[in-house]
């Protein structure tokens, strides 16, 4: 069927957690139906199928717009631009001060899958409204797969802060020592010395030789270590708070190599990519900067 240029079929989604609010209208401003549809596979299809039978029925290319609220548009989203529609992300911060500007031109309330064809209304009839509607461009697949890996990475990077934090706070009550002997309790060398024994207490006992064969120490940290060993002191709660402490460091540890891991990966996947140049570059200052 020869597409309709004049018109098009327009869909607003109500993003949710479990499930979504959908409104099909026309550009026109008449709504056409509203449903809803789970957050699973059958409620996708059930989504497209009535896209589609009102993509027959009017013959006009199609736009979709949405939240994307906490992620929970995806997969949703990406299935859209698969399907070869117009895409379009409601940018809450621009609809917050176009209503600043004209509070009676939009509602006050949320955003629902009806107010969604109301603001491609308003972006027909106000140029300012524009923003507020934000077409979403097809990119490179690799420029997605970073995107979900630096999410990845900065999940790991949160995770790392509040396991250290939780270390640094619990050396600090059972063996202060402990803790002054390294500028940083996130040192590598440092959480590879507090997990070389079954208990922290042992450590005051260890020898030269052993302690320079922990990767990371030197002669200078290893000086540092023996001069510490000669008053180390513990508290009496140290014989149940040392696994805790050796678990914590253990997972800053495997946090470390996992996010090594990812920033490596994100490496390779943009010096491959003819299209990520930019993003090559963003993700090795990553690396340099974390590693």
């Amino acid at each position: 069927m020869k597409q309709n240029l004049s018109l098009e079929l327009r869909v607003g989604v109500d993003v949710g957690c479990h499930s979504h609010n959908v409104a099909i209208g026309l550009s026109t401003g008449e709504i056409l139906e509203e449903f809803s549809i789970v957050h699973e596979p059958e409620g996708f299809r059930q989504f497209f199928s009535r896209i589609e039978k009102n993509e027959r029925d009017y013959g006009c290319p199609v736009a979709v717009a949405m939240e994307g609220y906490n992620g929970y548009a995806r997969p949703l989203d990406t299935l859209v631009r698969t399907h070869n529609y117009r895409l379009f992300n409601i940018n809450n911060l621009k609809l917050a001060r176009f209503k600043e500007i004209f509070p009676g031109a939009a509602k006050t309330d949320d955003i629902d899958a009806r107010k969604a064809l109301e603001l491609f209304q308003l972006r027909d009839h106000l140029p300012i409204a524009k923003d507020v509607l934000q077409e979403v461009k097809a990119t490179p697949q690799e420029n997605d797969i970073l995107k979900r890996l630096s999410r990845r990475r900065r999940r790991l990077v949160n995770e790392r802060v509040r396991v250290l934090n939780n270390l640094q706070a619990d050396l600090q009550s059972v063996c202060p020592g402990l803790l002054e002997i390294t500028g940083e309790a996130g040192n590598l060398w440092f959480l590879r010395f507090v997990t070389s024994t079954d208990d922290l207490r042992k450590l005051t006992r260890m020898r030269e030789t052993t302690i320079r064969k922990i990767s990371g120490i030197g002669a200078k940290y290893t000086s540092i270590i023996l001069k510490w060993q000669k008053t180390a002191e513990f508290s009496p709660e140290t014989e149940w708070v040392s696994d805790m402490i050796q678990q914590d460091a253990e997972r800053v540890l495997a946090l470390h190599k996992q996010i090594e891991t990812l920033e490596t990966h994100m490496v390779e996947i943009a010096a491959n990519s003819k299209y990520c140049a930019t993003s090559y570059n963003h993700a090795r200052i990553w690396a340099d900067h974390y590693c």
